[in-house]
């Protein structure tokens, strides 16, 4: 796997070294805190900078505000590591307050037997990792023969007549799933809090489908997660058109997306959360050109895997 930051810039090499600080730190803090003897062996055997700061496809649009993430492949060695709400709320919180980090940064967690099970299957979007990514880190420690430990497995050739009936049922099922949401979504945007609440959790639910149905057609792959930032970023760390859905990213439409990612949890359970029917109608039609960019795709992607397997 590749190692070198050269083709980024001496400042966004750094920036990076201090996220894998701020990363690191922030595990050894938690695992001193838990105190078992259990913790005190789980370790970050990885970590890997892939999307477009790996492949030099980065942007920065000064004019709208626009930017690409850091997207960061974390291996960890016990599964309990991947638990985004026990051990990675935190180092998140840290890094988006952090003034030493200039953009979002990113994180899928993963345990090594998993990475080199997806390997070992040809699954696309970790292959594209290992193949593509940047080691900015990883666990030295040699095994009794001395040899290192904790190796990626080589990548195998996907059964590419599996790969596109796996595709075509996701494309299937979550395009169906974002249309009856989205749907559901608009009917009840109204003057009625609760109705506009209602509205709004339904529409994060068309915009998080959307994405599932994006991701795992393309890469079969999404994360577990329903955190809208997350699956857009890294959405767009596959095809950066997604984006155009969202244009034009400005004052007030950042906030709207913003009140949209939070709609998951306060939209159905906090009395504070409050939208408007203007915001949900600018919400609703983004979300219904998400929906087509994506479904289209989806259709390019499928066409590529159908050649890929009557040539198999």
């Amino acid at each position: 796997m590749k190692t070198s930051l050269d083709h980024l810039s001496p400042r966004r090499q750094a920036e990076l070294a201090h996220i894998r600080e701020i990363i690191l730190e922030e595990l050894q803090a938690k695992i001193a805190s838990a105190g078992s003897a259990r913790s005190g062996r789980y370790k970050i055997l990885k970590l890997i900078l892939f999307g477009s700061f790996a492949k030099g496809t980065w942007f920065d649009d000064k004019h709208s505000g626009r930017a690409s993430d850091f997207d960061l492949l974390v291996i960890v060695s016990h599964r309990e590591l991947t638990d985004m709400s026990a051990f990675w709320e935190e180092v998140e919180d840290r890094l988006f307050s952090d003034p030493l980090v200039k953009r979002d940064v990113s994180l899928i967690v993963h345990t090594l037997p998993d990475v080199n099970r997806q390997l070992k299957d040809g699954q696309y979007f970790f292959s594209e990792i290992v193949n593509q990514g940047i080691l900015l880190y990883e666990d030295a420690e040699l095994g009794k023969d001395g040899k290192a430990k904790n190796i990626l497995t080589k990548s195998g050739k996907a059964n590419a007549a599996r790969a596109f009936d796996l595709a075509q049922g996701y494309h299937a099922w979550w395009l169906k799933k974002a249309s009856f949401c989205l749907d559901d979504g608009r009917l009840h945007i109204g003057n009625d809090v609760q109705e506009n609440n209602h509205a709004a959790f339904n529409l994060h639910q068309a915009a998080e489908s959307a994405y599932r149905m994006f991701s795992l057609t393309v890469t079969l792959y999404a994360p577990a997660t329903h955190h809208l930032g997350k699956l857009r970023s890294l959405a767009c760390a596959i095809d950066e058109r997604l984006e155009e859905a969202w244009m034009p990213s400005q004052k007030p439409y950042k906030r709207y997306f913003e009140l949209l990612r939070r709609a998951y949890v306060e939209a159905r359970y906090s009395p504070a959360y409050e939208t408007t029917q203007e915001i949900l109608t600018w919400q609703a039609e983004r979300i219904r050109k998400l929906i087509e960019i994506a479904d289209a795709l989806c259709i390019e992607r499928l066409e590529r895997l159908r050649l890929e397997a009557i040539d198999a």
